[in-house]
């Protein structure tokens, strides 16, 4: 078993009843119990557990998805500070919901390069770049608030 796997699944059984936990223990081979105890032990140590993080952490998918966007008008500047192939990008990794809204507010020709920018973004984007840029988002946020207020 290789060292990720062992992590989630050690996340894993740490939320199960302790009854489904023994009986799925009980059922791996010892090796197996010895890496993944000491793992669910210390999962168990913390008092909650985050079910949506949980999921997507099992779910191989990147923790970027948990974070908070900023307001429409912060990210709008945010992005705007940006060039095309870049303000794609962190809409495709950090607010792709917020796309359509971002491409109404641009001009013309940049909200044609910044979608044909989004339409080669691959799929699914890729987790360590995508939580990069969402922490990029997330720091140049407060300055784009300071400059985007009256």
């Amino acid at each position: 078993m290789n060292s990720a796997g062992t992590r989630k699944a050690a996340l894993a059984l740490a939320t199960m009843h302790p009854a489904d936990r023994r009986w799925v223990l009980a059922r791996l081979p010892e090796a197996w119990r010895s890496a993944l105890n000491p793992l669910i032990n210390e999962a168990q140590r913390y008092t909650t557990l985050d079910a949506e993080l949980l999921q997507a952490v099992l779910a191989d998918e990147p923790t970027y998805l948990a974070r908070e966007v900023p307001p429409p008008d912060v990210l709008i500047v945010v992005l705007d500070r940006l060039s095309p192939p870049w303000a794609a990008r962190v809409l495709a990794a950090a607010a792709p919901d917020h796309a359509d809204i971002y491409l109404a507010a641009c001009e013309k020709t940049r909200a044609h390069a910044v979608r044909h920018e989004l339409s080669r973004m691959p799929d699914p984007f890729p987790s360590a770049l995508a939580d990069s840029l969402a922490r990029y988002l997330d720091s140049a946020a407060p300055s784009a608030r300071a400059g985007a207020a009256p």
